[in-house]
């Protein structure tokens, strides 16, 4: 299953990086950011904020100006008509769709974009991915966790083959999480257009928004990225930690390691934390569980390593080898 590996001639091609947040989450894509510039003090970081007020803007300006941020400012009221009914109220809220409204901002239409989800952690060297140039049409991204379940038996596997189904996503193609992407910037107006045209049209079957446009719209184009560059909680459940050092840790889900300690995270939860703290002012702030909630998810997370070592086994197992063939067939 999947598509052989791909390689590229390398080219000098600009890259710079794009983040999109809101209030909520401004503080945690600044951690993101301060964790790729331990890594690189020559890319261009930018950020995008959404629906801020002129204080809020000037605040996270403030607390972020030693990490050499482009900030910009940006309205979601034209995505109004998708917060309808029909939107599948998840964790994740409709402006996550301004990904798609960003080429605004983009300093180099003729250079690459590598866009990056706030919720997530650089603890490797990216260098890798930055220099690697995109497709000329398509993306780089690397496989979501639905990926690994499309072809399991079950609830969640039928559940899994519909929603593919019904977006017009084959198991050839496989399906990438949106949370790390590379494009051409010029590849992106265009794709941004055709996935807002897709959403107008089919937004009750979007399960997850702007991913289930994007796969349906850019699938079979896409090129895949090895989940060193997207890696999961749900990879450790799994045992895979040994075969790879991650390079890029995103905390996918509405779990997040700001609202509270899980093991899952362990290893990184006292560092993360302790650079959270040190953004943590002004209007921003950020969800955190009560004790009854902080009991309640690591209660969850035991069941959930449990079953992964009993009636999971065989699953677990097969998930397993299932990722080491998405190391060989990967871009980088």
């Amino acid at each position: 299953m999947g598509f052989p590996k791909r390689s590229y001639v390398s080219l000098p091609r600009s890259t710079e990086v794009f983040y999109i947040t809101d209030a909520q989450f401004a503080v945690p894509t600044l951690i993101s950011a301060e964790s790729l510039r331990r890594w690189t003090d020559r890319v261009r970081i930018n950020v995008v904020l959404l629906d801020v007020s002129d204080r809020q803007m000037e605040e996270f300006v403030r607390i972020g100006q030693d990490l050499r941020l482009d900030v910009h400012s940006l309205s979601t009221d034209i995505l109004a008509a998708f917060g309808t009914d029909q939107f599948n109220a998840t964790h994740v809220p409709h402006a996550t769709l301004a990904r798609f409204l960003i080429s605004r901002f983009f300093h180099d239409m003729e250079g690459d974009v590598l866009y990056v989800d706030g919720d997530t952690l650089f603890v490797g060297d990216p260098a890798e991915l930055l220099a690697i140039p995109a497709p000329e049409r398509g993306l780089l991204a690397a496989e979501d966790q639905s990926y690994f379940y499309a072809d399991e038996v079950g609830g969640t596997g039928r559940n899994v083959r519909a929603y593919f189904s019904g977006i017009g996503v084959t198991a050839e193609q496989g399906y990438f999480n949106a949370g790390v992407l590379k494009f051409r910037a010029s590849e992106w107006v265009r794709i941004s257009k055709e996935c807002l045209a897709f959403l107008e049209r089919n937004l009750a079957i979007c399960q997850y928004h702007d991913q289930s446009a994007l796969n349906a719209v850019v699938g079979k184009e896409r090129v895949r990225l090895s989940p060193v560059w997207n890696f999961a909680h749900f990879y450790r459940d799994w045992g895979v930690s040994g075969k790879l050092e991650p390079k890029i840790v995103h905390f996918v889900g509405g779990d997040k390691p700001w609202m509270g300690r899980l093991n899952v995270w362990s290893d990184m939860y006292s560092s993360y934390m302790s650079a959270v703290e040190r953004r943590l002012q002004g209007s921003f702030s950020l969800k955190k569980w009560n004790e009854r909630e902080q009991a309640d998810r690591l209660k969850a997370e035991r069941w959930r390593m449990l079953k992964n070592h009993s009636i999971f086994a065989i699953r677990r197992a097969y998930r397993r080898e299932k990722f080491s063939r998405l190391l060989k067939t990967s871009a980088v």
